[in-house]
């Protein structure tokens, strides 16, 4: 087994601040096309980005930039450096630039050996190699920053996510001591956990939520002739709730395990690393007194006009007081950082426990972090199952959402409608905790469907897209429009084909990934919307959502072309009569969601 000081070497250091550089250039990317679309002074990031990051950002990005050479200097990776060495398919633009900048800093080290921003980052390596070491070793308060749950409310408070932010030394020190101790504890962890984990039971990857998906269909694979029943749970704000003793205390239980099996390793650094990470945080500490700061809101919730907004992060003060956790939670510790490195290996630190006293029954148990599901064809042994779960997250002082039962998922229909029974099962919809529920026809006093991690699951054995999933990629779709389409309103400096090729080329990106007509068929999903839908499976209600997709997707785009050509923009750097007539490029069957998500896969 590696030891810590492993994990943090010059080489994987260097290559962590690699990746953090290119993510940046990517973002800034995103930014450029807009910039080569118009004039408009408003969209000049290279004017405008001091305006536009945060105090925190500013101070980040120019931390990385002087540990690293500009991006002018870095070379272009040759085609084979292009390539995935496992797959041999072309790498992702994060990280093929990240690639080029570690290419860089090698041929600068021989060339140039005293450029200035190889002594900084010689310096900033060692500082995190010696920091770590110390046995006063501290993480800084981080910021925190919030994340609108919803569209930006301008009448009301608006409900927001208290997102954590770190320093560039404690983030790499973070992330790499979460990648240590994820891997010392993932061999004691259930099966049935799916998140944050270092490898999956069958393959020595990282296992993700389209795991979780095939286990269920299985399951259901053994029981197509029966109905089964089904629990799902979600907890209610868990990183804010969750109590630091209690962390503690599985936290060394678990230490004593590694101890135990590897008495020659020496756990000093982890656990003080980790001390400082609960340290440095806390909700009730850190996060609920800034509800009632007007300057925070003031700094962080306001629109491009300047214009200041009412915020509140949510707690669950009254779930504490319903369950009788607290007299006093002020002297307690509770939460800790959203967006921090360790925060996803403490979930599955304190849920383990939860997770071995439902595996102690027969069901199907399935956990994704704090999203739980639980399947048996027998309704008394998912009751003794959900008991068992409740009473683990109760000794844990957590919060589930309140379960609705089966009859509590159906109402009375408050307007007949023609062709619909006269009761809706829309609560079954809306409720996050409920069960046990069967999972069968309604005409059997079931529901015919389950939701688990983005996906949906019919009892005959059908995959489909999550609405809310859905929803949002719809939603997605038409704020890349609208972005593009406020942008050259006014001073397009581009023709109204370049524009609309460009609008096309990022609705394309993200639903399918960068598809070419010489790779449609051969080309790796990756960082696009079909990535995450690896589990659809070819049936009336997917081929539904997906040529939904599709049509939204054309609309947008044959609608921006015509409201452009429409446009009385006064033209800045042409005249765009003189200019060649462009080719006009049909993005159409490659290129859809219908054929890559649904028909490329049933091809092979």
């Amino acid at each position: 087994m590696k030891t810590l000081e492993e994990y943090f070497t010059d080489k994987i250091i260097t290559s962590y601040l690699c990746k953090l550089r290119a993510k940046q250039a990517s973002k800034r990317n995103k930014k450029n096309l807009l910039f080569r679309l118009t004039s408009n002074e408003e969209y000049n990031y290279h004017k405008t980005e001091s305006e536009n990051y945060s105090e925190y950002e500013m101070e980040f990005y120019e931390k990385l930039n002087d540990l690293l050479p500009k991006r002018r200097q870095w070379v272009e990776p040759n085609r084979k450096a292009r390539l995935n060495k496992k797959t041999k398919q072309k790498l992702s633009t994060v990280d093929k630039n990240a690639s080029a900048i570690s290419q860089t800093i090698g041929i600068i080290k021989k060339k140039n050996p005293d450029a200035p921003f190889l002594k900084n980052l010689t310096e900033f390596v060692k500082d995190i190699q010696h920091s770590i070491q110390q046995k006063d070793f501290k993480i800084e308060k981080p910021i925190i920053y919030p994340k609108l749950k919803d569209e930006l409310d301008k009448k009301s408070i608006n409900e927001c996510r208290p997102i954590a932010l770190f320093n560039l030394k404690d983030r790499i020190i973070l992330s790499l001591t979460n990648k240590y101790l994820t891997e010392l504890f993932d061999s004691y962890f259930q099966d049935c956990s799916f998140a944050f984990r270092a490898r999956n039971k069958i393959k020595d990857i990282l296992p993700t939520h389209h795991d979780c998906i095939k286990e269920i269909k299985n399951f259901k694979l053994q029981y197509m002739e029966t109905d089964l029943w089904a629990v799902e749970c979600d907890m209610e704000k868990f990183y804010d709730s969750v109590n630091h003793q209690k962390i503690r205390e599985h936290f060394y239980a678990l230490i004593e395990k590694v101890k135990t099996e590897f008495p020659e390793n020496d756990l000093s650094i982890p656990i003080r690393i980790f001390e400082a990470y609960l340290n440095c945080y806390s909700f009730n500490r850190n996060t609920l007194p800034l509800n009632d700061d007007a300057v925070h809101w003031a700094k962080y919730l306001k629109d491009k006009e300047g214009n200041t907004f009412k915020g509140h992060y949510g707690w669950v003060q009254q779930g504490f007081k319903k369950h009788g956790y607290y007299s006093d939670f002020t002297s307690n510790e509770i939460g800790v950082p959203q967006g921090g490195a360790l925060s996803g290996l403490i979930a599955n630190i304190v849920l383990d426990i939860a997770d071995k006293e439902v595996k102690k029954t027969k069901v199907f148990y399935a956990r994704f972090c704090d999203d739980m599901i639980i399947l048996h064809p027998d309704k008394a042994e998912c009751e003794l199952a959900k008991r068992l779960y409740i009473d683990s997250l109760k000794s844990l002082k957590l919060v589930p959402h309140d379960f609705c039962e089966n009859d509590q998922l159906i109402v009375p229909r408050t307007k007949p409608k023609k062709n619909l029974p006269p009761t809706s099962i829309q609560p079954f919809w809306k409720n996050k905790s409920k069960g046990p529920y069967k999972w069968s026809a309604i005409k059997k006093g079931g529901f015919p469907w389950i939701g688990f991690v983005g996906y949906e699951l019919h009892y005959e054995g059908h995959t489909r897209v999550r609405k809310g999933s859905l929803a949002k990629e719809l939603k997605k779709q038409k704020m890349v429009i609208q972005r593009i389409k406020r942008a050259v309103q006014q001073q397009r400096r581009k023709s109204v084909g370049t524009v609309c090729e460009s609008a096309v080329h990022s609705l394309v990106g993200m639903s399918v990934g960068r598809v070419q007509l010489r790779n449609f068929d051969k080309i790796k999903h990756e960082l696009c919307w079909n990535n995450g839908f690896k589990e659809l499976t070819m049936n009336k209600y997917s081929i539904k959502q997906i040529k939904e997709l599709d049509r939204s997707r054309n609309k947008l785009y044959y609608k921006l072309e015509v409201e452009i050509n429409d446009m009385s923009v006064a033209e800045s750097n042409r005249e765009e009569k003189s200019t060649k007539k462009r080719q006009i490029i049909d993005f159409n069957k490659p290129f859809s969601y219908y054929y890559q998500v649904l028909e490329r896969k049933m091809k092979h």
